[in-house]
C-alpha cells in the first residue's frame, strides 16, 4: 500500500493485514532503529521514512538537540503503539482459530448424532406428497432473521435505531439475493449449506451479509463514514458466489442507503449529526447552508479538506455561505486550469487532484503550502471588504502563497472571479448579514447604523422607527444624521434625539434649515407633547417642510342675514335722500366718488401687492402707510384686500409674518397671474 492512500501516520491492525506485516517487527524496528525510519521503510511508509534521517541531520548539524530528542520520543511512542497492536492482532486471531475450532467441533457432533441407527415403525404412517424445496422456502422469509449467529457485536449495535434498519436493511438483502439466485438455477439456503459444510469461519454467509448491511446503514447516518468497512465482507461474498453475485449486491445495497428511516433523536446525539439529519462539520455545524445549497461530492471532499477557521464572521451563518459559495468558486477557477493544458508541477497538481477527489492525506494543505488555508482566508477577507463595519484581514502572505503555488493563468483567474463576484453580491444578502450580526450582538450599534444606511428609502424609516428604545438610540442618531443625505429620516433622527437630550447648536440649526421657518413653533407644540417615534408622528415631520396652508370656514348662514340687512340700509338711505333735489345731485356726485374710490382701491391693490410681489415682502411700517393712505388701520386694509383675494383664491393670501407682510407662499404665482389680468 503506497503511503500516499493512509490517511493515519500510525498503521493500524487492519494495514498490517493487508500488507502482510508482523507489528512486533515495526515495534523493535520503531524501538532501536526509529530515528534512522528503518520501521517506516518497512511499514512502506517510504516518504515519513526519508523525512526522519533527514531531520536527524538536520538537527545534529545544526546543534538541535531538542528536534532529535523529539524524534526519539516518537520512534518509542510509534514502538509502544505498535507493540499493543501486536498483541491485539495475535487475540483477533487466535478468537477466529478458536471460533473455527469449535464450529468444526460442532458441525462433527450434529453429524455424529445424525449417523446413529433409529428404528421407526411405519406400519401406521399414512403416505403424504412431499413439498418441493422451493416451496418450502418460500413460505418464510424471517428464516434469514431466525438462522442470523452473530459472533461479534460492535458498540454502535447499541443505538436502537441504527440495530433496527440494519436488522431490516439485511433482510431485505437476503431476499434480494435469494431472487438472484433462483434464476441461476439455485437460492439462498442451497448456498447456506454448502458453505455450512465446509464448516470455515469466513463461510458464515449470513453473518457477511449482515455485516455489508451495518457497514451501508452506519454509512447513511454517519455522511459516508463507515463505522464499519464493508469492503473486507464484499471481499469474502465474492469468493463466495461470484464477482457478478457482489456487483448486484453492491448495487442493491446502494439503492436500499438511500431508502434508511431519517434518524431520530438517539441516532442524531450518537453519530453527532444536525437536526436535519447531516452530519456536523466545522463549516456548517447546524446544517443551515446544506439545507439551502446542493453541494456536489467533490466540493464537500474541498470543504472538508479545508483547514477550519474560527474568527467571529464564521458564527453569522448568511456570512459564512458567502464565503464558502466565493471559495467554491476559486476552486472553480484551479479545477478549470487542471483540464486546460497550462505549465503545472506535476507533484501539486497530482496533490491537488486528490484534495478534489477526497484522497487527501492527514496533512494535506500542510504538504501542500497551505494552499487550501490562504484561498478560505482570502476568500474570507473579501466578504469582510464587503460588510459594512467589519475588520479586514491581512492577506498580503496568502496572495504571495497563491501566486507561488499556482500557475499565473488560474491566480489571474481567481484575481478576477473574486473583482466579478464583490460587483455582483446582492445589497439584499449584505443586509441579511447585518442583521443576523445584530442578532448574534444586540450591543452592535455600528451594525444598525449600517443597516439602516444600506436598507432602501422605504424601509429605512421603519428600522430607525424600531430602534427608538434601544439602549444606544442616540449613537445610531448621530451617526445617521453624519452620513445621510435623506433629508425626511433626519428630522425622525433629530426629534428622536432631542426627546432625549439637548440638540447641539449645529444639529439645531440643521433642524432649522430642514423646516419651513413658520412650522418651527409647531414642531417645538409636538416636540412638548413627548411623542414616541411612529409613522404618524414622521408624517407630521413630513409636513413641516412646506408651508402649511390654511383654511378659512365661512358661516353661509350668516353672510346671507349681513347682506339682507345691508340692503335694508341701503333702501333707506334712498328714501331719505330722494327727498331733496340737492340731495340728488349729493348723491349722484357721492356714487361717482364711490365709483372712483372703488376703482382707486382696485389700483391701490395692484400697487400693494406688486411690491410685495417684487420684493418678496413688506416692512410693516411701510404697511402701515399704505393704509393710512387709505384712510384705515393696517390690519383693516389687510383684510379688505384679503376679502376681495378671497373669490379668486378661497383662502387667506396676505399675511403677516415675523414683522414682515408677505404673500402666502402657496399663492405667490396665483396672485402674480391676477395682477397681470388686472393690468
Amino acid at each position: 500500500m503506497k503511503e500516499g492512500k493512509n490517511n493515519k501516520y500510525f498503521v493500524g491492525v487492519k494495514e498490517f493485514k493487508e500488507n502482510k506485516k508482523n507489528p512486533f517487527i515495526a515495534a523493535v524496528l520503531s524501538l532501536f532503529f526509529g530515528i534512522f525510519g528503518a520501521h517506516r521503510y518497512y511499514l512502506k511508509r517510504k516518504i515519513t521514512g526519508a523525512i526522519l534521517p533527514i531531520t536527524l541531520v538536520f538537527a545534529v548539524s545544526k546543534d538541535i538537540p531538542a528536534l532529535a530528542l523529539a524524534l526519539m520520543l516518537l520512534s518509542f511512542v510509534e514502538g509502544i503503539f505498535y507493540l499493543t497492536r501486536g498483541v491485539l492482532l495475535l487475540k483477533e486471531e487466535y478468537t477466529e482459530k478458536l471460533t473455527a475450532k469449535l464450529y468444526v467441533t460442532v458441525k462433527k457432533d450434529e453429524i455424529n448424532r445424525n449417523t446413529d441407527v433409529e428404528v421407526i415403525d411405519v406400519t401406521d404412517i399414512k403416505p403424504i406428497k412431499i413439498p418441493r424445496e422451493k416451496e418450502i422456502e418460500s413460505k418464510d422469509y424471517n428464516q434469514w432473521i431466525k438462522n442470523l449467529e452473530l459472533p461479534y457485536k460492535r458498540s454502535i449495535m447499541t443505538v436502537g435505531q441504527v440495530k433496527d434498519e440494519t436488522i431490516k436493511f439485511y433482510e431485505r438483502l437476503c431476499n434480494y439475493l435469494d431472487d438472484e439466485l433462483r434464476k441461476n438455477q439455485s437460492s439462498f439456503n442451497k448456498e447456506i449449506k454448502r458453505l455450512n459444510a465446509r464448516g470455515g469461519y469466513y463461510d458464515n454467509i449470513l453473518y457477511t451479509i449482515y455485516c455489508i448491511s451495518e457497514g451501508h446503514v452506519t454509512k447513511a447516518y454517519s455522511g459516508n463514514y463507515n463505522y464499519y468497512d464493508p469492503d473486507y465482507s464484499y471481499k469474502i461474498l465474492e469468493s463466495h458466489l461470484g464477482r457478478d453475485i457482489k456487483n448486484k449486491i453492491f448495487i442493491k445495497a446502494q439503492e436500499l442507503e438511500k431508502n434508511v428511516a431519517p434518524p431520530k433523536d438517539e441516532t442524531l446525539l450518537r453519530f453527532n449529526l444536525t437536526e436535519g439529519g447531516l452530519p456536523r462539520r466545522w463549516w456548517d455545524m447546524d446544517g443551515k447552508i446544506r439545507a439551502d445549497i446542493e453541494f456536489k461530492d467533490k466540493e464537500v471532499n474541498i470543504l472538508n479538506a479545508t483547514p477550519q477557521r474560527n474568527t467571529v464572521i464564521w458564527d453569522i451563518c448568511s456570512a459564512r455561505k458567502q464565503i464558502i459559495s466565493l471559495y467554491l468558486l476559486l476552486w472553480k477557477c484551479i479545477t478549470n486550469g487542471l483540464e486546460k493544458e497550462i505549465k503545472w508541477t506535476k507533484k501539486k497538481k497530482d496533490n491537488l487532484k486528490k484534495i478534489i477527489n477526497g484522497k487527501n492525506m492527514y496533512y494535506a494543505d500542510y504538504e501542500n503550502e497551505n494552499i487550501l488555508a490562504s484561498l478560505i482566508k482570502i476568500s474570507e477577507n473579501t466578504i469582510r471588504e464587503i460588510v459594512p463595519n467589519t475588520q479586514v484581514l491581512n492577506i498580503v502572505n496568502e496572495q504571495e502563497n497563491i501566486k507561488r503555488y499556482l500557475p499565473n493563468e488560474v491566480v489571474i483567474d481567481i484575481n478576477n472571479r473574486i473583482i466579478k463576484f464583490k460587483s455582483n453580491i446582492n445589497p439584499k444578502e449584505i443586509e441579511e448579514i447585518l442583521i443576523e450580526m445584530i442578532a448574534e450582538n444586540p450591543n452592535d450599534w455600528k451594525a444598525k447604523v449600517e443597516r439602516i444606511l444600506i436598507a432602501d428609502i422605504n424601509t429605512r424609516v421603519n428600522i430607525l422607527i424600531n430602534f427608538r428604545n434601544d439602549e444606544n438610540f442616540i449613537k445610531i442618531a448621530k451617526e445617521i444624521i453624519k452620513n445621510i443625505e435623506d433629508e425626511d429620516i433626519l428630522l425622525l433622527a433629530l426629534y428622536g434625539i432631542e426627546l432625549q437630550e439637548k440638540l447641539s447648536q449645529k444639529n439645531n440649526k440643521l433642524l432649522e434649515s430642514n423646516l419651513y421657518s413658520a412650522n418651527i413653533h409647531n414642531y417645538k407644540e409636538i416636540l412638548s407633547t413627548r411623542k414616541e417615534l411612529s409613522q404618524e408622528l414622521f408624517q407630521q415631520l413630513i409636513e413641516l417642510k412646506d408651508p402649511i396652508r390654511k383654511k378659512i370656514k365661512l358661516d353661509m348662514s350668516k353672510v346671507e342675514v349681513t347682506k339682507k340687512e345691508l340692503n335694508e340700509t341701503v333702501n333707506i338711505v334712498k328714501e331719505y335722500i330722494g327727498q331733496d333735489d340737492e340731495a340728488d345731485i349729493a348723491v349722484a356726485q357721492d356714487e361717482a366718488i364711490v365709483e372712483n374710490n372703488e376703482d382707486n382701491s382696485n389700483f391701490k391693490y395692484s400697487d400693494f401687492l406688486n411690491k410685495i410681489l417684487d420684493s418678496g415682502s413688506m416692512d410693516i411700517e411701510d404697511g402701515k402707510k399704505f393704509a393710512m393712505d387709505n384712510g384705515t388701520l393696517l390690519n383693516t386694509f389687510i383684510s379688505e384686500i384679503n376679502r376681495e383675494l378671497y373669490e379668486y383664491i378661497q383662502d387667506q393670501t396676505v399675511i403677516i409674518e415675523d414683522d414682515y407682510i408677505k404673500v402666502d407662499d402657496f399663492y405667490v404665482d396665483m396672485v402674480r397671474e391676477l395682477m397681470v389680468n388686472e393690468a
